[in-house]
Parts: C-alpha cells; structure tokens; sequence
C-alpha cells in the first residue's frame, strides 16, 4: 500500500521550485512502488504541472516519484494528476480541465435537479490485435433510471460488424445486455432528474458529517486500488472507495446501504460510483461522496454539495443496476477477459443531452 509522503525538505530560495507544488507534494499519496507506472516522460509532466524544467527537477529531487536517470526521468501520470488537482496553482490542465467538466457544480439547486433527457450509447469491441475468436461474448450494462423517477426509452441492442443477431430491445428486466460477436452496442434515450431529499437519520447525517469532516481528497488510483475503502482514514478516496467506505459505516450502524455504479452526463468516460440509503421515512435516498470531495476544488460549487442534512442526487447521474466492482463493459474472446481496464477490449461511451429539461 501506499502512504501520504511527507517531505522533509522545503523550496530554498533560488531553486527555481513553485512553492505551491512543493507543499502539495508533502501531502501526495503516492502510488505504491508495485504499482507504479512510468508512462509520462519530463515535457509532458511539466506541462501537466505546468511548470518549468528546473520546478521539476526540484520536485523530483524532494521526492516525487520517478525512474530513470536524473534529466530523464519518467514519472506516473496518476501522481502527476493527483498533484496537480491539488496544487492550488489555479493554473494547471488538470485544474482547468477539472473545472471545466464540473462547471455545472456551480449552478443553481432548481437546474440541478431538473429534468434532462440524453441520448445514450454504449459499445464494447475486440481490440485484440490477432483478431477475435468465434466465441466470443459481450456484456454492456443497461442504464437504470427508473428508480430515480427518471426513464429509458427506445432501448436498442446492436451486434456491431461481423457480431449475430442481437434481437432488437433487450430485456427490460436484465442488468446486462449480451450478444455474440466481436462488437455490441447499446442505445436509449434518458430521463434523468435529480432530488434533493433530507436525511432524517441522525445516524446518516453524522456518517456524512465525519466523512465531510475528514476532508478526504479525490484522487487518480490504480485499478487495483481503486475501490479500497480503508484509503479513505488516511485522508485520499476515489468515488469506488468513498462509496464502499460510506456503505461499511451505514452497516455498522444498522443502516440498510448497498453501492451503485453508472455515468454522469457530460462525463462519459467515467464510472462513477455512490451509495444508496434507507433513511428512517422508509425512502431510499442517494449519497454521492465524490461531488462532496470535487467541491474542494471548484470555486463556487453550490453549498448544497457539502451539506451533511441533504441527500443530493444530481439530475446527471445515469444508475445500472451494478456495484462497486461491478463492469459495464466486458468482452471475452476466448483468449483472455477484456473490460474497460484491459487491452483487448475498446469500449466507448456517449452521453448527449438532446435538450435541457422534458
């Protein structure tokens, strides 16, 4: 496991070394040395950081992590993210690009939870360089939104090029689609709404209250780590691990809880993951750590975010009826498994609003 690295060292006068960057690594967690990845060379680490070649040969040196001979280095670009977000330069791509794609955190609790209609599709394919096996088999998760008094509709399941007949809608009642093939797709068009109900637990709102309290921060995992829940008392959580932590702390307290996974409109390309509550009214409800955790790092986020007696559930959440641990995307080709995580398999995902509110 990794550990937060506390640097003993500090920027001297003259070394050239952003200051800000320098204190946010004392609180990095960096990843463990068994799974590091050394997948970003010097340019590309100093434009993540946006910094110049003398800040980075200084961070190097107090301890960001590193291989290669020193002027050579290649760093992990999940450090480098990690550091960055948390920088507090303002300046960043990550910082910018974060914002960006968050900048709906901003707006107002009406338009928040009001109604979105999206178009939504889903694909898995063999990215097996040799080729795909006739035996192959796909699984893509079904969006989920009537739990959430949204709705799907116009569900089709396509087989993709060289795949057999899918057989139009699937079943409604199925979790996952399935077909044959090298390639499948899934599309529907969305209702999605949001809510903003109180938590009429008092054990609910003092869990929210110790996890806003313990100020953990999103991070970039690894795979592997990405949905430990014991990250989360030693400050760092990404949403798997926010959520799996969150749901421990409701069974404890004889809370009925269970994690979800799905999509956020306007973020496709990211699983995301939150935990769903009985409250005390008999009503399931939604806690979504990450947006607490982001709202850190989004000037202007609206209050309600990190409010401990609201259960806010944005009108972008897109549920499947998964887990934490759960693929939305699978492809088995007879030679080895292949998800989002693994080379074998390209899944992609579009999440387009057609209009604002229906």
């Amino acid at each position: 496991m990794g550990a937060a690295y506390r640097s003993p060292a500090r920027a001297r006068a003259g070394d050239g070394a952003d200051r800000r960057l320098l204190r946010a690594l004392d609180g990095l967690y960096v990843i463990p040395s068994g799974h590091h990845r050394p997948d970003t060379g010097r340019a590309d680490a100093a434009r993540m950081l946006a910094c110049d070649d003398r800040t980075l040969t200084a961070l190097a040196r107090h301890g960001l992590p590193s291989t290669g001979e020193r002027g050579r280095e290649r760093f992990d670009s999940r450090d480098l993210f990690n550091l960055a977000l948390y920088s507090g330069t303002g300046r960043t791509p990550v910082e910018r690009d974060v914002t960006s794609l968050l900048r709906w955190t901003r707006s107002s609790c009406e338009d928040l939870i009001a109604p979105r209609v999206s178009r939504f599709e889903l694909g898995v394919a063999c990215g097996d360089p040799d080729g795909c096996r006739p035996d192959a088999r796909n699984a893509l998760a079904r969006p989920r939104t009537g739990a959430y008094g949204g709705a799907v509709r116009h569900v089709r399941a396509h087989p993709g090029r060289g795949g057999r007949r899918v057989g139009g809608a699937p079943d409604a009642a199925a979790t996952t689609a399935r077909s044959s093939g090298p390639a499948m797709a899934i599309s529907a068009v969305l209702r999605t709404v949001g809510d903003c109900p109180v938590l009429r637990a008092p054990a609910l709102r003092a869990i929210v209250r110790e996890f806003i309290g313990a100020e953990p921060r999103y991070l970039r995992l690894p795979v592997e780590l990405r949905d430990d829940p014991d990250l989360v008392p030693r400050g760092f959580a990404g949403c798997g691990a926010a959520s799996r932590y969150i749901e421990r702390l409701c069974r404890e307290e004889g809370v009925p809880a269970t994690t979800r996974i799905g999509w956020v409109v306007g973020l496709p390309d990211v699983v995301h993951a939150w935990v769903e509550v009985v409250d005390d009214d008999g009503v399931t409800k939604v806690i979504d750590p990450t947006f607490t955790l982001l709202s850190e790092v989004i000037p202007w986020s609206n209050p309600m975010l990190r409010d401990p007696s609201l259960a806010f559930r944005t009108n972008r959440l897109v549920p499947t009826g998964l887990h934490v641990g759960g693929d939305v995307a699978s492809h088995t080709c007879g030679r080895a498994a292949g998800t989002a995580e693994r080379p074998n398999a390209r899944v992609t995902t579009r999440i387009v609003p057609l209009r604002p509110t229906a």
